[in-house]
């Protein structure tokens, strides 16, 4: 029983690789297709759009600890906590609910005045009360 188990996952990540391989990619080197004056609309992957994608998603993740470690606080309180980084990373009031507050000042910093969190980017605008926004570019998406 545990020999077919293991052929079968065997066997599934064998095809798996092979559609991956073989896939659907937009750069593979097998025939394409070009219309003559018209101009492929996508940018080109560059490092600094893969430490975009980086920056946002660290920072979406770092805002959802954040959340989640606001509703523990409250849910052992019964109220919120009072401004500051302290709350979540002390012993005090049943914590810490964190290891350490998220630092990142490369590209945002995170911050909770007693009621809300705002999500400040380097440049660009801040959300208050969410992550932020994709359009208008707003928080995490402007970091």
């Amino acid at each position: 029983m545990l020999g077919i188990l293991l052929t079968v996952i065997i066997l599934g990540v064998m095809v798996v690789i092979m559609l991956k391989t073989l896939g659907a990619s937009p750069s593979s080197t097998g025939p394409t297709t070009t219309i003559a004056g018209v101009t492929p609309t996508t940018a080109p992957a560059t490092p600094a759009n893969g430490a975009q994608e980086a920056a946002v998603a660290a920072c979406q993740a770092n805002y959802q600890s954040l959340v989640t470690a606001l509703a523990d606080y409250e849910s052992l309180n019964g109220s919120r906590p009072a401004a500051g980084e302290a709350w979540a990373t002390a012993s005090a009031n049943g914590g810490p609910f964190l290891q350490a507050w998220p630092e990142t000042a490369t590209y945002y910093t995170i911050t909770w005045n007693g009621t809300l969190f705002s999500v400040i980017p380097v440049r660009g605008a801040p959300s208050h009360g969410s992550d932020g926004a994709s359009s208008p570019k707003s928080g995490c998406f402007a970091a």
